[in-house]
């Protein structure tokens, strides 16, 4: 294991523009016993960086996830299909519903990116198989314990049901409706590893990977902003006071301009800003995929580990301030309320421009501030009287090797529809790509 200082720009530098190197094989090594990763899969989860493999997928994720048109399309299915989860789901008018915050999160979450990503005709459409997913993927670091019988059953047996539907749906290529959809996500992943000759039996592999790493990364970081916001009640109706500034509200169906919630809510953009800095801390690392040479002086054998620990980066008080451990979103702001670039350079997280770049950022961006204006528009949450967010107390992070760790525990909300407001559009036309 070879650790690059993150305050060392230098080598942060070398390190982000190295070749030799694979986030696949680390992918592998740090959560692949846990997912039960079969051999078929393992040529292609080990492909360097530059190898056919990862420019395959990176080119097909630039071109569906950067491109605008794309990036529209798929966030109004993504909207409409929230919209229908919530008409069946959510307490009506007049009353109200208890729900774990992160599980009901996960949940409307999961079923609209699955649908839009995978098919309506996919797995996604279950109840039962996104439940099962859920306590999989939040589940990845008990299941790296390699005595099985430590791990608990309902862990296991997720594991089990989520990968064996997986492999169902593969088989029978059930990959949404090609004459209402076209052609989604996962069909074109299902042909890229036809075309790289992967096994069909590590179709389920590969298919994992990309759910954990495109979606489970998404709607962790919506949980944890639902949680800071609603542990926070100055923060919550500062944020309800901004963004009801930019909507049309003089009907009960608002409409809302995602890209004039970028460019008129500071506060909202700095919340997003300080997510990352507080949750997207995990290393970044990677495998060495050859022999090699680092500042003119590291030998790097074939097989170890090169990591770079963030967290130290975006926790230094030099940079951040004494109150570094706290979310505070207005670090972020100027003293004119506008958002403050320079400190924005700061940052060092996966994804963003110079830290190996995640062709999902903007999609990330854009669903989690314009989904965060939507649900505080559209419901009350309560926090569980005598329950920690009513407290202001944050749950507790899951360790996690790679992404955004999941909650500890699901904190408890009462859940009910705001009077008079019968849904809330949002509206991706003009959004542009950036930070």
């Amino acid at each position: 294991m070879h650790l690059v200082h993150p305050l060392d720009s230098a080598s942060m530098k070398q390190f982000t523009n190295m070749r030799h190197l694979s986030l696949m094989t680390v992918f592998r090594v740090a959560v692949g016993p846990s997912m039960g990763l079969v051999s078929a899969s393992e040529k292609c989860l080990t492909d360097p960086d530059t190898g056919d493999f990862k420019r395959g997928l990176s080119k097909l994720f630039n071109g569906e996830l950067r491109k605008l048109d794309n990036l529209r399309k798929y966030a109004r299915q993504m909207d409409a299909t929230i919209d229908g989860y919530w008409d069946e789901t959510a307490p009506k008018p007049g009353s109200t519903t208890e729900v774990g915050l992160g599980s009901w999160t996960f949940d409307f979450l999961s079923h609209s990116m699955g649908d839009v990503f995978w098919g309506e005709e996919g797995p996604f459409k279950e109840k039962e198989f996104r439940d099962n997913l859920r306590i999989f993927i939040q589940n990845l670091e008990s299941l790296r314990n390699p005595i099985p019988w430590l791990v608990p059953s309902e862990i296991r047996s997720a594991r089990k049901s989520v990968r064996d539907k997986i492999s169902q749906s593969t088989e029978s290529e059930s990959y949404g409706n090609q004459e209402k959809q076209g052609v989604t996500l996962f069909a074109q992943l299902a042909s890229l590893y036809e075309s790289l000759e992967l096994p069909r039996e590590g179709f389920t592999d590969c298919h994992l990977t990309a759910i954990v790493g495109l979606m489970s990364n998404v709607i962790n970081i919506i949980i944890w902003a639902m949680c800071e916001v609603l542990a926070n009640p100055e923060l919550l109706m500062s944020l309800l006071t901004e963004i009801k500034t930019v909507v049309d509200d003089s009907f009960s169906n608002m409409t809302i301009d995602v890209d004039h919630l970028r460019h008129s809510c500071p506060l909202l953009v700095a919340t997003w800003y300080e997510l990352l800095r507080t949750y997207g801390d995990a290393p970044v690392a990677r495998g060495v995929h050859e022999n090699t040479v680092f500042d003119n002086k590291y030998q790097l054998e074939k097989g170890s580990i090169i990591m770079a620990p963030i967290h130290l980066h975006n926790f230094d008080r030099d940079i951040w301030g004494d109150d570094v451990e706290l979310f505070r979103p207005s670090r972020f702001l100027q003293k004119d309320g506008e958002i403050n670039q320079e400190l924005v350079k700061h940052l060092n997280v996966f994804g963003l421009p110079g830290m190996h770049q995640c062709p999902g950022r903007y999609i990330a961006l854009n669903l989690t501030i314009g989904l965060l204006a939507k649900s505080l528009l559209v419901f009350e949450f309560t926090p569980t009287p005598g329950g920690a967010l009513g407290r202001g107390v944050v749950p507790a992070r899951k360790d996690t090797m790679l992404g955004l760790p999941a909650l500890r525990q699901d904190p408890t909300v009462i859940l009910k529809r705001r009077d008079g407001i019968q849904g809330v559009q949002l509206l991706f036309n003009n959004v542009q790509p950036g930070w």
